[in-house]
């Protein structure tokens, strides 16, 4: 029978226990050192007292037991007596044979051994009753330092799991780190490849097959290989968990960089497809990553457990990978099980493991103590290994909870941070003994009235779907909670029935929230949903961030997904790929950031682009934040902002608008319109308007851009010719194209510091090259598509549209730049009978509003003269003289202040005719 039948057997018995019972000393047996070993759940060994009369003394005692505290499942003999052999003595039969008076019970319910046992005892016909005691072998590694240095063993339960199974053998754990030490007595043995995917310097990279670290600084991987798997028992340096389990070592720091990971994502791709089903990143950032999410979820789907420090920074804020879903993330306790209090905490924490003062291998052959969640993430990759190589016949997810589910529960002694260290501190005996239902989401769905924006004052409804990866969970609770004072709940829990082991339903719901009036914008809110099951007995819970009162609105069509923001940005409305869908064409993302700028000289350029540092500017402020207009045709988004934020002032408003067909033949592409209005009484001249796009096509290390003169279209693609390609194209046409393409890894972009001047000089340099790198060349690149120059009439504005496109090859990416071109078009038309000229608001009351809006319609490049005459024909006001305007739609804004209460002909001059229209004045 296998170990997976053992365990289902085993644990299917015995589950009703699991959440009270402790497996390692119940109260009952307090002060007695034997009683404190481990026994069975929900058993019991009971030996009954001889029965009064004599008759009964020849025969088996097998009363009636009826129990207060449990349900009886069955009560079997232990020995139970069988007719003697004819060759057995006399003597041998007329032996005492008390032994048939002992029975195991086996009971159902959630009391305790303890309880049970004691309720036994005050019986009159109950001799004595007991746990059944569990008895192990005694394995004492004899490596030197594992008594004196590696108390964080014992602190795990590793001795108790090692009666069990000692070694992992045939489990790969692949440490992507710094490197390791390849010729360690204590690793050598259990090291069977590498890589290094960096070289010495991240300046010149330069893969080759030698991992090793070159130096002391860089022994951070070295120490988390021991950690991971040292040689066991070999009379040499240290003990590990997993004894023997194979490490693959892949190298992802520059030797003269070691606190650096360059590589990371790039090293567990290569991990996963060596064949490791164990990952350790002891690394991370706060930065969240699209692409970065895409590998892990690469990693999960080739059944492999990903398991990563959850941070050094004593904060509640993710550290990534340890903060993407499906990923292990591990969080650093002391000796004494409470939080180090540089351990990073928090929702996205699945575990917590020994992590201070903790003693490994380190450089060139010798051993020393480091501290961090980099040290607890091995030792529970370690115990991973351990777990998969006794039950094989387990997925990876599966090992994953398993460890998670069995911790031991430490938040009496961590009460600040109470399902913030996860399920609790890893415990590897329990892993491999007990288990519980498992209860995950796989997917939550929001029903929102502003199309996920999650307006203020909007009641939204969650469905989820639930898998349950071990134990059957009955009478399942789900219950929906946060503290968060913005949100009210007002449909809290609901009833999901039973899953079976890796079982899911979808669905679950409706939960309800609303969204209080006054929540700041972009207000992220941690929503926690908290398991029940089993009569209570199996308690858990997940926990998720949605970010409400959102100022921008995600576009989403069946090949594109996108977001449109308030303040110019594409994709995302803040930096770090944060606040929206990036740029995603069929699934694959490939935007890292897409902001608009407009530059009027080398010292002043308007944008919330990169600057230095990490920081970006700030310069456009959102006056009207995004609003859905979209249609049964198009999905429409429209805001305004200002250029406010330059310490110089405000120059120009910005209306922005962004369109996507839902027509399944048109939804690869959006258009980006932004309609630049001049506030002032004077002309903006020489003024450029253009996007700045850094692009990350499968991690962005090797993309290629170039330019089609003919279409003005910009565009990039990846060397990877399965890889889809990306385009902005120009729309607008009175003003020349400007195409500037850019690595990040030098020039302008990789000194980390996007200046003024430079943002000038990639707007308006023209046709700068035909591009950065080949098909068969790749860079990381970023490009700047622009327009003009071009002058901004006082008063008046300048409309500027891009296309965004998404398409599988180069040809089919030129073939929608037409079709977008052709959409714009359409969008610009008028069709017959619409007003060539109107204003609003009409009337006119400068007390409240001294601006009034003129919407001139041309259906062609004109030049026009706008004028305001009085009533008796006498002009009173010069708007405009012989101003070139493009074909389209025009909105310019004109003080009216200065004129007296009454009735006004406005007057428009085009190709030799006159339109007028009627406005009114009132004081």
């Amino acid at each position: 029978m296998n170990r997976l039948l053992l365990l289902v057997i085993f644990l299917g018995l015995y589950q009703a226990s699991y959440a009270q019972t402790n497996f390692y000393g119940d109260p009952a047996f307090a002060g007695k050192e034997a009683d404190r070993a481990a026994f069975l759940p929900n058993t019991v060994i009971v030996k009954f007292r001889e029965a009064a009369s004599p008759s009964a003394k020849t025969q088996s005692v097998q009363p009636e037991l009826i129990l207060k505290t449990a349900k009886v499942r069955s009560l079997t003999s232990k020995f139970p007596k069988v007719m003697p052999a004819a060759r057995i003595s006399s003597t041998a039969k007329s032996a005492p044979t008390d032994l048939d008076r002992i029975y195991e019970l086996r009971y159902t319910g959630g009391a305790s051994v303890s309880a049970v046992v004691n309720e036994l005892r005050s019986m009159k016909n109950v001799e004595y009753a007991e746990p059944a005691y569990i008895h192990h072998t005694r394995v004492i590694p004899n490596d030197p330092y594992y008594g004196p240095r590696q108390s964080y063993l014992n602190q795990v339960s590793a001795p108790l799991a090692w009666d069990i199974i000692r070694n992992a053998p045939g489990v790969l754990i692949g440490i992507v780190d710094t490197g390791s030490d390849l010729d360690h007595e204590d690793l050598t043995g259990n090291i069977v490849g590498g890589k290094d995917l960096i070289g010495s310097s991240p300046f010149n990279i330069t893969p080759d097959d030698d991992p090793n670290v070159k130096n002391a600084a860089s022994d951070h991987g070295v120490h988390v290989s021991g950690l991971a798997s040292a040689v066991t028992n070999n009379g040499k340096g240290i003990a590990s968990i997993a004894g023997n389990a194979s490490l693959l070592i892949v190298k992802v720091a520059a030797d003269d960089s070691p606190g650096d990971i360059y590589n990371g994502y790039e090293g567990i791709r290569y991990a996963v497809d060596q064949g490791a089903r164990i990952i350790n990143c002891s690394w991370g950032t706060s930065a969240r990553s699209l692409f970065g999410e895409d590998v892990i979820n690469y990693a999960i789907s080739k059944d492999c457990l990903v398991i990563a420090a959850a941070g050094n920074q004593g904060t509640d804020i993710p550290d990534y990978p340890a903060g993407y879903k499906g990923v292990l993330a591990v969080a650093n306790v002391m000796d004494n099980d409470t939080r180090s209090s540089s351990s990073n905490f928090g929702g996205y924490v699945s575990i917590s493991a020994p992590g201070s003062s903790i003693f490994s291998t380190t450089y060139n052959g010798s051993y020393g103590v480091k501290s961090g969640t980099s040290m607890s993430a091995p030792i529970v990759a370690s115990a991973a290994a351990l777990l998969k190589a006794y039950y094989p016949e387990l997925s990876m997810a599966q090992i994953g909870e398993l460890l998670r589910v069995t911790a031991d529960n430490i938040d009496n002694l961590n009460p600040a941070y109470t399902n913030k260290m996860g399920k609790g501190r890893l415990n590897v005996f329990r892993a491999l003994t007990q288990s519980a239902p498992a209860l995950r989401t796989t997917a939550i769905h929001f029903e929102d009235p502003g199309n996920g924006a999650f307006r203020t004052g909007a009641k939204v409804k969650v469905y989820v779907n639930l898998r349950n990866y071990l134990l059957p969970a009955d009478d399942i609770e789900v219950t929906l909670q946060t503290d968060n004072p913005n949100i009210v709940v007002t449909e809290a829990t609901q009833q999901a029935g039973s899953l079976g082991t890796l079982e899911e339903q979808k669905g679950i719901g409706a939960f309800e929230f609303s969204i209080k009036a006054g929540t700041p914008d972009n207000t992220p809110v941690e929503f926690s949903l908290n398991f029940k099951a089993n009569e209570g007995r199996y308690q858990d819970y997940e926990t998720f961030t949605l970010v409400v009162a959102r100022d921008y609105m995600n576009i989403i069509t069946g090949d594109l997904q996108t977001t449109a923001t308030s303040i110019g940005k594409i994709g995302y409305a803040s930096p770090g790929q944060t606040s929206g869908l990036g740029f995603r064409y069929l699934n694959q993302q490939m935007l890292y950031e897409s902001s608009l700028m407009i530059g009027y000289s080398a010292v002043s350029v308007s944008n919330n682009a990169r600057s230095s540092g990490g920081s970006s500017d700030q310069h456009f402020v959102k006056n009207n934040a995004v609003s859905d207009r979209s249609d049964a045709a198009n999905l429409v988004a429209e805001s305004s902002f200002d250029d406010s934020g330059r310490s110089e002032g405000a120059l120009v408003d910005v209306k922005h608008t962004v369109t996507a067909s839902l027509d399944s033949k048109k939804d690869n592409y959006i258009i980006a319109e932004y309609e630049v209005i001049n506030r002032n009484n004077t002309d903006i001249r020489g003024a450029y308007i253009g996007m700045f796009t850094d692009w990350d096509i499968n991690g962005g290390s090797s993309n290629y851009t170039a330019y089609d003169a003919t279409g003005k279209l910009a565009y990039v693609a990846s060397t990877m010719a399965a890889m889809p390609f990306a385009g902005v194209k120009l729309l607008s046409s009175t003003a020349p194209p400007n195409y500037y393409p850019l690595s990040t890894n030098s020039g302008m972009l990789g000194d980390d510091n996007f200046t003024t001047a430079e943002k000038f000089q990639t707007l308006s340099s023209g046709l700068q090259s035909a591009g950065i790198g080949t098909p068969s060349s790749g860079d990381d690149v970023a490009f700047v598509s622009a327009y003009g120059p071009c002058t901004i009439p006082a008063n008046g504005a300048v409309k500027v549209a891009f296309a965004y496109i998404g398409a599988s090859s180069l040809d089919e990416l030129r073939i929608s730049a037409q079709e977008a071109q052709s959409e714009f078009n359409l969008i610009n038309e008028y069709p017959e009978g619409t007003e060539i000229l109107s204003t609003y608001p009409n009337p006119v009351v400068p007390a409240s509003n001294s601006n009034m809006a003129v919407v001139i319609n041309l259906p062609g490049d004109e030049y026009i003269s706008l004028a305001l005459f009085n009533m008796m024909g006498q002009k009173v006001k010069t708007l405009l003289q012989d101003q070139s305007y493009f074909s389209g739609r025009h909105t310019l804004y004109f003080n009216m202040s200065s004129l007296q209460a009454g009735i006004y002909i406005l007057q428009l001059k085009l190709k030799g005719k006159s339109y007028t229209h009627k406005v009114s004045i009132l004081k």
